[in-house]
């Protein structure tokens, strides 16, 4: 058996990167107008909460993007078969007819891709896919249709027999996508010569705040972590009319970045964060985010740096998919013909950078703001999420317990 690779990058200033798995082709459908998007919207925040169930277990801060993963998910699952294909329909929530999915898929990508004339020049939006397979190990061609087709995703041949070579060439290739923002994603090791296909996506997402913060209204202070103890952070801090909601579990404001599809939504509990994350589904985020409304409001928040490599294998099992990881279950034969394939490592990397903005002025006195109404105070664990609000798909999800030296 030989092992199928799938990577899932990230980084957030944001940029995000992804990889993913595959589903089988049918007879390569006639071309269509651009279907819904809203479909892949259906599971999208149900598989984001499945994965935090598990991943809420790991220590310290967290940042992963669930629209990435399960993006590189749905290209394994669009060359997978029987049981295994099944599988990540299920923890996917991809329901329906597989060419809408793809149809949808592609949608999602000429939206993403489309130029923004008006936008800053600050603003950036890049998805990119690409299947490297051993130099003699051509996938099939129906396959290699529908990547094309509904992916934008090319397969180049690599030399995974010179593992170091074939890691540095996939590296400088998801640099190149990622403006060098991800840069040594695959570590020196972190390939060997048994990888037969690997599968790896990228999105690339950096936006300015609509509403800068103003450097001169950063200071140092004092951030409580959950062991009591305090750290000395840097606190930017705005005040103005915000959309904020006050609930007896948790305070939750919501930042636009300077484009109309893009927010990211603060939520800082008023108790112990892992308790209150452990009750967060995607019911409750819908009944805080719902409740947001436009209010004179002070927000204090630390400069962050988020993210590190996540091995997504363990979790992506204790969530339902199986199959696939099964040496002598799993089915990729709609990729290969082959089913002598089996996911083998699925490692996932985001980088979230969130501080005063490229385009921020320096006008402030190097003093917090003056508080004014509702008073927002993300000095102590807090949650966040990044969505494409329009569309209703999360591309981060995380916590920060301590947001580390700025």
């Amino acid at each position: 058996m030989r092992s199928l690779w799938l990577f899932i990058l990230g980084s957030l200033a944001l940029t995000v990167a992804a990889c993913r798995a595959l589903q089988p082709p049918a007879p390569m459908p006639k071309p269509v107008g651009r279907a819904d998007v809203a479909h892949l919207a259906v599971g999208d925040r149900a598989f984001a909460f499945r994965l935090l169930s598990i991943l809420r277990e790991r220590d310290g801060n967290l940042a992963f993007s669930p629209a990435g993963v399960r993006m590189a998910l749905s290209l394994a699952w669009a060359g997978a078969g029987g049981e295994t294909a099944g599988e990540s329909e299920t923890v996917l929530g991809l329901s329906g007819d597989p060419t809408a999915i793809h149809q949808s898929h592609q949608a999602l990508l000429a939206v993403w891709k489309a130029p923004r004339g008006a936008l800053p020049s600050s603003f950036k939006l890049r998805v990119a896919q690409g299947f490297f397979a051993q130099a003699e190990r051509r996938p099939a061609q129906a396959f290699i249709e529908l990547l094309q087709r509904y992916y934008d995703a090319p397969v180049s041949p690599k030399d995974f027999a010179a593992p170091d070579t074939a890691r540095d060439q996939v590296n400088r290739w998801v640099e190149t996508k990622t403006s060098d923002r991800l840069e040594g994603f695959l570590p020196t090791g972190s390939v060997d010569s048994g990888v037969e296909l690997m599968l790896v996506s990228a999105l690339d997402f950096e936006a300015p705040w609509l509403h800068p913060f103003d450097l001169g209204h950063t200071s140092r202070g004092k951030f409580k972590k959950a062991d009591g103890k305090s750290a000395d952070v840097m606190l930017m801090s705005t005040s103005g009319e915000l959309l904020v909601n006050e609930t007896p579990e948790a305070q939750v404001v919501e930042l636009e970045y300077a484009t109309e599809d893009f927010v990211f939504d603060l939520i800082v509990p008023r108790g112990p964060l892992p308790a209150f994350e452990a009750a967060l589904d995607e019911k409750k985020l819908d009944q805080l985010l719902a409740g947001l409304t436009p209010k004179e409001a002070t927000l204090t928040l630390p400069r962050f740096t988020a993210g590190d490599a996540i091995e997504l294998a363990g979790p992506l099992q204790k969530i339902g998919i199986h199959a696939a990881f099964a040496k002598t279950k799993a089915d990729f034969s709609p990729m290969t013909g082959t089913r002598q394939l089996f996911l083998s490592s699925v490692p996932h990397r985001i980088r979230l950078v969130v501080d005063e903005g490229a385009t921020a002025e320096n006008k402030g006195d190097g003093k917090p703001v003056e508080t004014r109404g509702v008073d927002v105070r993300a000095t102590r664990p807090f949650l966040y999420v990044v969505r494409d609000k329009k569309r209703n798909l999360v591309l981060a999800l995380g916590r920060v317990v301590e947001p580390g030296p700025s």
